[in-house]
């Protein structure tokens, strides 16, 4: 993920809008490869509230970005970071990600890692710990 600027008297994200280009082409690529619907995306990203589901193709061609603020990145970094760590988890079948997503894990008390990463923050935050481990020795 590009180096961020933050803007410490409003909370903006200095990217250029190539970056942000970039970087919403990447996640766009992510929330796909897991075979979501659009509006589970929307929700992982956190912007159901802002985009409505039948936009997103603009985001996913390019003709429009995300803005990126403060949760914006740190939602990206999230996808990123789990995305990294399946690739490691599954690494001879990139494919088996989107199935482990949508299967009951039991260290979950049996609800899917995709349940727990629409339920907000802290579910993306315990998906991303428990695939990789150097992230719970961070926090």
């Amino acid at each position: 993920m590009p180096t961020t600027k933050v803007d410490a008297q409003n909370d903006e994200i200095n990217l250029s809008d190539e970056e942000k280009s970039q970087l919403t082409f990447k996640l766009c690529q992510i929330l796909e490869s897991w075979q979501l619907e659009d509006a589970d995306q929307l929700n992982i990203l956190n912007l159901d509230k802002l985009i409505k589901p039948r936009h997103l193709y603009m985001y996913r061609r390019g003709d429009k970005a995300f803005e990126f603020d403060q949760n914006m990145v740190k939602r990206s970094k999230m996808i990123l970071g789990i995305y990294e760590s399946l690739g490691t988890t599954f690494p001879t079948n990139k494919e088996y990600a989107s199935v482990w997503l949508k299967r009951n894990v039991k260290k979950f008390k049996h609800k899917t890692p995709l349940e727990l990463m629409l339920s907000g923050d802290a579910g993306m935050t315990r998906v991303w710990h428990f695939l990789d481990c150097t992230q719970g020795w961070r926090s």
